[in-house]
């Protein structure tokens, strides 16, 4: 049919839908589309709690739609969980007499354009669950545009942070040398890529393992992060072939390069910081944590950490709590929520010193990477935090972003929950540290 012949039978078509009684159209799938994060903030009906239940794929977290959306504030709906009990006072966080007005305001130019901070938050590409700003230990912006206050998020990679601060401690306390081979601390490893690296080198992603965090190494069941990720139950196999356990998977990682050469992202050297945890401790790491940080930043809730199939730690990335509570444990690092007892002043200028950088000079791609995502050039990340600027800022980021952004000299923490690969809220955290500095400095 020639276009003239379309449009010629275009009145008779007309005249028969109205001519004769219609059929009703099926109503559109509600569920079937990407919904907004306020369904989220909205409490999610039963009906999208049975849909997203009955169709869980891990493959499905991977896209950041609903299933993502869903499962990042329930996850132990879906893997078995260890409850990290808040205990204790808890911390209170004031809110700041004057308005964060001026930091919602505030306009960033990204590859989408120009937003303010207001404007991004509302815009449905971002997908930004929430947001809090803390500064001198009060509330500047507190906004949930895809979750409640009370809701547990999942941190992802911001998790590390936890292993890193509590190796950080050991080390101070001598209950462990950041010179010794881990392998001394874990024997099973011998033979194992593992073997060489000292504890510093797993401590600072440069061990060197053959287990990069990347896209295809995740897909790959059989590759060394591949082969974890698999063993931890967050994808699963479509072969039949039954996945090695967790442990298992990091014994057979190999070597890469030699130690201390250069910073590499490999999330295996965060469970091996874990299993570290519990050899020197000889206890689980969930207790760990419970007893030498959540128990002590005065926690509103309880963590939540999450384990693989066989029992084991996913210390790198699997661990929730309100967004409060995040911002809470960043607070440790600032002048407002230091304490000794979770890190002497000795042992965060350690994990926080922006020179001691000979792995991270090397790692070219990394900052590269780190600067088109903030907007400048880290100089150094140690202890697990991904980036340390010259001025002594730190930032952690998570899958999807999550992140965590601590200004040690502003008194400044950002926490950041999230459901997105858009990532241009980390374009915010530089220039909102330099906006809260700025005003202070005006302060009288």
């Amino acid at each position: 049919m020639n276009a003239m012949h379309r449009l010629a039978c275009l009145p008779l078509l007309a005249g028969l839908l109205f001519a004769a009684p219609a059929a009703a159209a099926p109503p559109a799938d509600p569920l079937d589309h990407l919904w907004p994060v306020a369904v989220a903030r909205d409490g999610f009906t039963a009906q999208r709690s049975e849909y997203l239940l009955a169709g869980f794929d891990p493959f499905k977290l991977t896209r950041a739609g609903n299933q993502a959306l869903y499962s990042y504030l329930n996850m132990p709906a879906f893997f078995p969980h260890h409850l990290v009990a808040a205990q204790g006072e808890i911390t209170t966080l004031p809110p700041r007499p004057r308005t964060g007005a001026h930091l919602l305001s505030l306009r960033v130019e990204a590859a989408q354009g120009t937003l303010s901070l207001t404007e991004l938050l509302a815009d449905p590409q971002s997908r930004v669950q929430g947001l809090l700003i803390l500064h001198r230990g009060q509330v500047v912006v507190e906004r949930y545009p895809g979750m409640r206050r009370e809701d547990s998020h999942l941190w992802w990679s911001v998790a590390k942070l936890l292993a890193g601060t509590i190796v950080a401690g050991l080390l101070d306390e001598g209950a462990i040398d950041g010179d010794r081979d881990i392998v001394a601390y874990l024997p099973e490893f011998a033979g194992s890529g593992w073997e060489g690296a000292s504890v510093e080198h797993v401590l600072n992603m440069a061990s060197g393992i053959d287990a990069l965090d990347s896209a295809a190494g995740y897909a790959d069941p059989d590759s060394g992060i591949g082969r974890l990720i698999y063993a931890e139950g967050i994808l699963q196999r479509s072969d039949g072939i039954e996945a090695v356990g967790h442990d298992r998977a990091l014994q057979l990682m190999t070597s890469a390069r030699p130690p201390g050469t250069r910073y590499e992202y490999a999330s295996p050297n965060t469970n091996m910081l874990a299993l570290l945890i519990e050899r020197v401790t000889g206890r689980r790491y969930a207790d760990v944590v419970q007893q030498r940080i959540w128990s002590r930043i005065g926690a509103e809730g309880d963590g939540l950490l999450g384990l693989s199939p066989d029992g084991r730690p996913i210390a790198h990335g699997m661990y929730s709590s309100r967004l409060r509570d995040l911002a809470r444990f960043g607070l440790l690092f600032t002048p407002s929520g230091q304490r000794a007892d979770v890190l002497s002043k000795r042992a965060l200028a350690r994990m926080t010193d922006p020179d001691q950088n000979a792995h991270f000079r090397t790692a070219t791609a990394v900052i590269d990477h780190l600067h088109a995502k903030l907007g400048e050039r880290p100089v150094n990340a140690l202890a697990q935090w991904d980036a340390i600027f010259a001025d002594g800022d730190l930032f952690k980021s998570g899958y999807d972003g999550q992140a965590l952004y601590v200004s040690p000299q502003q008194d400044l923490v950002i926490a950041v929950f999230s459901t997105s690969k858009d990532k241009r809220i980390y374009r915010y955290l530089r220039p909102l540290a330099a906006a809260v500095a700025a005003e202070a400095d005006r302060r009288p």
